[in-house]
């Protein structure tokens, strides 16, 4: 006789999986990504600071000091003599080591500069130099022809909005003489898109996961009929079954690389549906299996990610097994709580009885 509150709670995985499966083609779709960018015409009456916000070229330096204070006297300095060179406080250092030092050109206290900047992390030093210049030199070098931009930067340009479910670089345009500014209506907007592709980009392999386990627990029930149905071979076979899943749903429906689509995202999948073997390994104190299976494990899904993709695919390979623990932290409790005893569990072959069955005759 099956608990019911074991069932319940198998058929509540099955849920979350497949909810979770789905999450990447909901965040992905048209009507959930839509975002609005907007173009207007600047000159050299425009905000410095409103075209430095949006375009990777020009750094905002008045933003720069206002988040770091350290900052305020070194780039002072820099725009009163020309150049800045000496020590800086660590806070300092961390605030510029993210900023664009590719950048030709930067904006502080309404003005324009030439800009160059050098970080060194040992000593703590840097060294800024600001050159004052105008808004035809800015906008000559760092706008884009607008016929080499996209379509949607085109159409923001002729309508002055788009809405679309893509990506749109913001920055400087020039087209016919005139410069155009094209950034998000509304920023937040566009981070919190992306952050849902991405999350649901994460969840998807997760789902796919949680979902093949909890068929494979399904499955277990209905054939062993008992409250601690998973055997060996079904807590394993659960690892390429969610494989086999993610293969036979991307050929049907996505489309982009091959190598994310059939190795990395599949891969993360894979460490996740381990869990259930793990938790199956721990209940049985089978160490030298758990050790052994997850070796292997690891060593695939990064020989595969580093074939597949190369360098770049070792690191997302490595990133793809940590969120892949993290999902498998789920199914571990599941594996524990439903593995059967060695002695319940019947072997493969004509004949096969349980240990219970033969104690009874």
């Amino acid at each position: 006789m099956v608990p019911r509150k074991r069932l319940a709670a198998v058929v509540a995985l099955l849920l979350v999986g497949v909810a979770l499966s789905q999450s990447f083609a909901v965040a992905t779709s048209t009507s959930a990504i839509e975002s609005t960018y907007q173009a207007e015409e600047v000159t050299a009456d425009s905000p410095p600071g409103l075209v430095a916000s949006h375009d990777s070229d020009v750094v905002n330096l008045d933003e720069t000091v206002n988040e770091t204070p350290q900052l305020r006297e070194p780039v002072a300095t820099a725009a009163r003599t020309g150049r800045y060179s000496g020590d800086i406080e660590p806070e300092a250092y961390m605030t510029l080591s993210d900023v664009n030092e590719d950048a030709e050109f930067a904006v502080y206290d309404g003005r324009y500069y030439r800009f160059s900047l050098n970080v060194s992390g040992d000593p703590v030093r840097a060294t800024i130099e600001l050159d004052p210049t105008d808004w035809e030199t800015v906008s000559a070098a760092a706008s884009s022809p607008a016929s080499n931009a996209s379509a949607d930067v085109r159409e923001a340009i002729d309508e002055g909005t788009v809405t679309n479910s893509t990506f749109v670089v913001p920055g400087l345009y020039e087209r016919g003489g005139a410069h155009y500014l094209v950034s998000p209506a509304n920023p937040g907007e566009v981070i919190g898109n992306f952050l849902a592709i991405v999350g649901g980009f994460l969840f998807n392999p997760i789902g796919w996961a949680y979902t093949v386990a909890g068929l494979g627990l399904l499955g277990a029930f209905r054939i062993h009929g008992r409250a601690r149905p998973l055997d060996r071979r079904t807590a394993l076979l659960v690892v390429p079954g969610t494989l086999v899943a993610m293969w036979l749903a991307t050929t049907l429906t996505n489309t982009g690389s091959l190598g994310m689509r059939y190795v990395l995202v599949p891969g993360i999948g894979a460490v996740t549906a381990f869990g259930l073997f793990a938790g199956f390994c721990i209940r049985r104190g089978s160490w030298k299996s758990l050790v052994g299976w997850s070796v292997a494990l690891v060593a695939v899904v990064i020989a595969a990610d580093a074939v597949a993709i190369g360098v770049v695919g070792t690191i997302f390979g490595a990133l793809g097994l940590v969120v892949g623990w993290f999902g498998s932290l789920l199914l571990l409790p599941y594996g524990y709580a439903l593995a059967a005893d060695a002695e319940d569990e019947v072997e493969d072959g004509p004949g096969a009885v349980t240990a219970a069955e033969l104690g009874e005759g």
